[in-house]
């Protein structure tokens, strides 16, 4: 095996060494890393070496060498020369090179020869250059560390550092740089060494929906990551496009994560291209205590950081070499989908279908999402790191339209908050059995609560007799009936509505369909871990990684679950710690007492409850007669009672919630899988079932949040003493169902309230397949006295006595042994479309057979653990921007009517509102007499509040040291969404030089400032609502505006303010001149002898957290339905998503808006802008209101609050946003 191979290679060199210079071999801190002596340079230098994919050795690998800091520079640029040239030599064989080449010398001063029996056609080099073509030409005699190399082709050399390489480095991150994102990098970047190079944004700057934020655990002040390693010197697009695939991943690789800061460290970075092996994990574990409570700083994975880094991994090179016969990403990605693993897979001869270019709502995703750098530069010589950056935006921000294991496009049209795989079989089985795609790991770290409440619905299903899908095509591997023994006779229930009875098992087999199967004698040994066999002639039964059940003759009511880890030294096998599972006898045993876990060879058992440990004793050193049954039963081969059985006693063996959570916090770069010896296969393929078949998106409510911060704003207040779970999303079938109800009988009926809230109780056991399925009455309960369908009722105290509060904890209960948050009760808030006449019954309860028309917002669970995450307190935190209620039908909680918050609605439904994560010493936002959360102001870049280090500052440097300023070749042509969110190439200088800059003389228009006569212009007071807030971030805004202006060229800038004209803040008018002359609306504004166009922005008194009012004064422009265009509307309002609250953000600038209405004026899409031929007056401040709220209307767009209060001067009144 590879890594035995590698294992035993070091641990020889770690025994000692003969090699001239070389000592003190030790192995390092990450999988397939180690150390060493060497003198050079007249030195002692610790050289530290890495194999970057163990797997590979000792056939194909490639070595990282790295010298310590202080290490001459001459030694470091050696060292990476080394790494080319000992691509896949033995650990023995490096060490020799790395001698040879530094010219170390031992303590007599004799210098390195090379091994005569490793190359005995080897004659002494008097040069190095001699010696590295030899590594390079010449083939080895294979020796027992390296096999024949044959064909396997050297990588390419370390990039030699000319100031060419220097200078497309620069170009290539420059370029990353103006598109919006903030470069770092570690290593030897720009001296052509290995290195590491990262490109970063906020997370804020992606256009994710806040729903999704909290359900992937990131937030608005983070990060997203992507680090580019490229272990021999840094390669261009153009380097990488001649490369083939084996070739461009050992020379680049990339991984994506998120972080506390815009780059990882050189340790972080090298953690996220190593794979940790099984005795590295230990090692570290043993050596380190871990604070598990401690939130993670730096650089982290991201809940589908492993899908993606596979995807980068086997299909961004060949998709770039796609990209570059002229498909865009979705066609390369269907051209790549359609012909993998096909004799024509490289056969180029293109349908129409992969060369048309993706509709993508710029409404819907910012343009630094959908920004494409190859297709929008005019340049060939494309970023790399951009491009690459760019590819992983469209994976990561849209990743619910992606199958993330196929990465095939979804057919859902429905915004899903959760990515999942889609409907192909492979698919399926992949993610449920080999745990590709999404991570149910992310799921047990940031939502333990929610993992819990899902197994212990299943357990309770299972136990009950109620479930009815199952885990089938997933070859899970399960005990045998027979070996439960007495364990679960008669456990199985019936549920009736009313009281339980034991379920007797299928007719057609008393085993649930299992087949007979014979126990396995032998004498075990529960001190020492092992089995003897009595017959050693007979064939050893089992293997290594086999599970087993044990029971010894003794106590045959006692069964532990081990797996086998050798088998070498048969008829003596030897098994892992045993697992004692959970069971009911447990719970009758101790009814108030769950323990965690107990263990054969522990000598404390520690309970959830009892406070002092309970002493166990220790185990004989002594063989004892007992017999195993081996895990060989395939569980689709069983009948449902079978399946059932099975399910619930696997469900027996898992840790707690919080064990498996705390075994993933020590080992962060492992999944459950590795922990072998504790977890069963078939146990772990159950759970990932249970989490995978879940497509609605839950969201645990905690007590503990911040009343203020967006979390605090999720409880529902009037249900104390009840845990919540939030639905953020139903499964995104019946979401769409519902949502597409609501609509539909909103418009029918001209519905003020579309919906109402009601409550709805149910047993634990329907719980599983509600959340999955949505509710239904094919089964009659309770009786059904008032009409067939769901029932609810708007009274919370009629639905608990249908919760199924009987079926809980004791000796007969049926909930899982190892929750911790042991429920005995649940039931759910539901929204249901508002149309009670047509329901079956509205009074005393509401029955509705419209299945569509109801969608569960939230959950609430009775608790018996000893940390409830609801809270007792009778005094309720209440949310500030609360749902506004239809009167006649307001459900009532145990403390009165309730209050449920805006959350409680999805994101696509509810009135859209900024709403940021809570920072400190940040401004916060107001809205009328309600308080949002507060949010963080402050611009992703050089001056936010991460600034850029001057390290990476000076890869920006030319070779005289200033810095580089991109021409226009480094970016694509603007278009109206092109520059949104990203530096202007115009001002790019202004981000680094070092002094103002000198604004030239000479300006190319013939526009004259100051000629525009503003007697004609509609010019307004002080508004009485001015507030200080306002005032003070407009008059910083005005001024920052004229630092621009007084410092650029006339004709480069576009627009002009006069500011001795400006006397009122909340009013500028701005003149946009000098348009590109090849546009239409330059020609018909020459031909009209018109110098500008006059806007006028109005300023609200929430500014800046509402967006300004901009629109066109004069000239009139030709209609949308006259074939004009430049997103100008009939009355002259801009129609531009940025002006609305889905696209406003406050740290927007006025020259940002500025530039963007400008690119909107001069876009040809999907008409070019023109002006009116008729001779009418200037647009009316009031046909422009009328426009811009028709505009939004249409498009699905909020009116910002205030709206009409701030276009009229305080004329009119605020409009509500309903």
């Amino acid at each position: 095996m590879p890594r035995k191979q590698f294992v035993a290679d070091l641990q020889n060199a770690r025994a000692g060494v003969s090699i001239a210079g070389i000592s003190e071999v030790k192995q390092g801190d990450d999988d397939g890393m180690f150390t060493f002596m060497c003198l050079a340079d007249g030195q002692q230098l610790r050289i530290s070496a890495l194999v970057t994919d163990v797997s590979e050795y000792p056939s194909s690998h490639m070595y990282m060498i790295f010298a310590p800091d202080h290490a001459p520079a001459s030694v470091a640029s050696t060292l990476s020369c080394i790494a080319d040239h000992a691509f896949a030599k033995p650990i023995q064989q490096l060490m020799e090179l790395v001698s040879r080449k530094l010219d170390s010398t031992d303590h007599d001063g004799d210098q390195q020869m090379l091994d005569s029996q490793d190359y005995d056609e080897m004659e002494e080099e008097d040069s190095d250059e001699e010696v590295d073509n030899f590594y390079l030409e010449d083939e080895p005699v294979p020796t027992k560390y390296a096999p024949t190399l044959g064909s396997l082709k050297p990588a390419e050399g370390y990039s030699k550092p000319t100031s060419a390489f220097r200078a497309r480095i620069r170009s290539d991150l420059i370029v990353a740089k103006a598109n919006g994102f903030k470069v770092g990098h570690c290593g030897g970047l720009m001296d052509g060494l290995s290195c590491f190079v990262s490109l970063s944004c906020r997370i804020s700057k992606l256009g994710i929906s806040e729903e999704a934020m909290q359900a992937w655990q990131v937030e608005p002040s983070e990060y997203l990551v992507v680090i580019f390693s490229y272990p021999n010197g840094y390669k261009s697009m153009d380097a990488l496009k001649g490369y083939d695939m084996p070739t461009a991943r050992r020379n680049f690789k990339m991984r994506i994560g998120i972080g506390t800061t815009y780059k990882p460290t050189m340790q972080e970075a090298f953690d996220a291209f190593t794979e940790l092996s099984k005795e590295k994990e230990q090692r570290r574990e043993e050596e380190s205590q871990v604070d598990t409570q401690t939130p993670h700083k730096g650089f982290r994975s991201s809940f589908i950081s492993r899908p993606l880094n596979g995807l980068l991994s086997e299909r961004f090179p060949q998709l770039l070499k796609y990209r570059y016969n002229g498909m865009p990403w979705n066609g390369a990605e269907q051209f790549y989908h359609d012909h993998v693993g096909t004799s024509n897979h490289s056969d180029l001869g293109l349908g129409d279908q992969y060369l048309e270019n993706e509709y993508i709502s710029t409404n819907r995703y910012p343009s630094l999402v959908t920004s494409d750098h190859i297709q929008e530069s005019m340049d060939q010589n494309h970023s790399l790191p951009l491009v690459g950056m760019q590819f992983v935006l469209r994976h990561f921000v849209r990743c619910c339209e992606f199958c993330l294991i196929c990465f095939s496009k979804m057919p859902d049209d429905l915004q899903a908050i959760k990515p999942y795989v889609c409907d192909k079989p492979l698919c399926l089985y992949q993610y449920m059995s080999l745990g590709f795609g999404p991570s149910i790991e992310h799921e047990i770290l940031s939502q333990p609560k929610v993992v819990d409440l899902l197994v212990s619905f299943c357990y309770s299903s299972a136990r009950i007799g109620k479930l009815k899908d199952f885990p089938t095509g997933l070859s899970l591997m399960i005990p045998p009936s027979a070996a439960y023994g007495d364990d679960y006779q008669n456990l199985q229930q019936n549920y009736n509505g009313y009281y339980t009875t034991p379920a007797p098992p299928s007719a057609a087999s008393t085993t649930g369909g299992s087949r007979d199967v014979a126990a396995v004698q032998m004498k075990y040994n529960a001190a020492t871990k092992e089995i003897m066999f009595e017959d050693k002639n007979k064939r050893c039964p089992v293997r290594a990684g086999d599970w087993i059940i044990i029971r010894t003759n003794d106590n045959n009511s006692k069964a532990v679950h081990c797996r086998v880890t050798d088998t070498s030294l048969y008829p003596t096998i030897s098994v892992a710690e045993p697992v004692t599972p959970a069971s009911l006898a447990d719970v009758v045993a101790s009814p108030q007492q769950y323990p965690s876990r107990s263990r054969s060879t522990t000598t404390t058992t520690t309970t959830t409850t009892a406070p002092t440990p309970t002493v166990t004793a220790l185990p004989l050193d002594e063989f004892k007669p007992a017999h195993f049954y081996l895990y060989d039963q395939n569980f689709d081969e069983l009948q449902e009672h079978g399946k059932r059985e099975a399910i619930y006693t696997l469900l027996d063996t898992l840790p707690s919630v919080a064990e498996m959570r705390q075994y993933l916090l020590r080992k962060k770069q492992s999944p459950l899988n590795s922990w072998v010896d504790r977890l069963p296969p078939a146990a772990l393929g159950v759970l990932r079932w249970i989490i995978a078949s879940n497509r609605a998106c839950i969201m645990q409510v905690d007590e503990d949040a911040t009343p203020i911060g967006r979390k605090g704003q999720d409880r529902l207040c009037g249900m104390p003493g009840w845990s919540q779970f939030r639905f953020a999303m139903g499964a995104p079938d019946k979401e769409r169902r519902f949502i597409t109800s609501v609509r539909e009988t909103r418009k029918r009926l001209k519905l003020t309230y579309p919906t109402l809230f009601a409550w709805h109780g149910s047993p634990l056991q329907n719980w599983h397949s509600i959340i999955r399925e949505g509710l239904h009455f094919k089964d009659t309960a309770h009786g059904r006295a008032f009409g067939h369908g769901v029932y609810h009722s708007l009274d919370c105290n009629t639905s608990i006595g249908y919760s199924g509060a009987h079926y809980g904890y004791g000796p007969t209960g049926t909930s899982w042994p190892m929750s911790e948050l042991k429920i005995s009760q649940a039931l759910a808030l539901n929204e249901i479309v508002n149309a009670p006449g047509e329901f079956v019954s509205k009074s005393p309860h509401l029955v509705v057979a419209q299945l569509d028309w109801i969608q569960t917002r939230y959950l609430f669970v009775k608790t018996g653990s000893d940390n409830p995450i609801g809270t007792s307190s009778t005094t309720e935190p209440k949310p500030f921007d609360p749902i506004e209620q239809d009167s006649g039908y307001t459900p009532r909680g145990t403390n009165g009517s309730i209050i449920i918050p805006k959350s409680a609605i999805p994101g696509s439904r509810r009135p859209k509102s900024n709403s940021f994560s809570v920072t400190k010493n940040k401004r916060q936002k107001t809205s009328g007499s309600t308080a949002f959360d507060p949010i963080d102001l402050d611009a992703d870049d050089d001056g936010a509040s991460i600034a850029t280090l001057e390290e990476d500052l000076a890869i920006f440097r030319e070779e005289d040291g200033d810095i580089r300023q991109p021409d226009q070749n480094d970016v694509g042509l603007p278009t109206p969404t092109s520059l949104k969110g990203k530096a202007k190439v115009g001002f790019l200088g202004g981000m680094f030089s070092k002094g103002p800059s000198t604004k030239p003389s000479k300006s190319l228009t013939d526009y004259v400032p100051g000629t525009l006569d503003y007697s004609t212009l509609p010019m307004l007071k002080q508004p009485t609502w001015a507030t200080t807030q306002a005032t003070k971030r407009l008059m910083k805004d005005f001024q920052d505006l004229l630092k621009v202006q007084n410092k650029e060229l006339l004709h480069e800038l576009g627009w002009h303010v006069d500011e001795d004209k400006i006397e009122n803040m909340y009013q500028w008018i701005v003149e946009l001149h000098s348009f590109d002359l090849t546009l239409p609306l330059a020609q018909d504004m020459k031909k009209k002898n018109i110098k500008s166009i006059v806007l006028e922005l109005r300023f609200g008194k929430d500014y800046p957290m509402s967006p300004p009012f901009v629109r066109v004064i004069r000239p009139r422009f030709l209609g949308f339905q006259q074939g004009g265009g430049g997103h100008v509307t009939a009355g002259g309002a801009m129609c531009m998503q940025l002006l609305t609250n889905q696209g406003w953000m406050p740290t927007n600038s006025i020259e940002s808006v500025l530039l963007q209405v400008r690119v909107a004026m001069s876009s040809l899409d999907p008409k070019p802008a023109r002006l009116d031929n008729g001779g009418r007056q200037d647009y009316g401040v009031g046909e422009a209101v009328e426009a811009f709220i028709r505009a939004c209307n249409v498009h699905g767009w909020a009116v910002p609050a205030g709206f009409k209060e701030m276009a009229y001067g305080g004329a009119e009144a605020s409009a509500s946003y309903y």
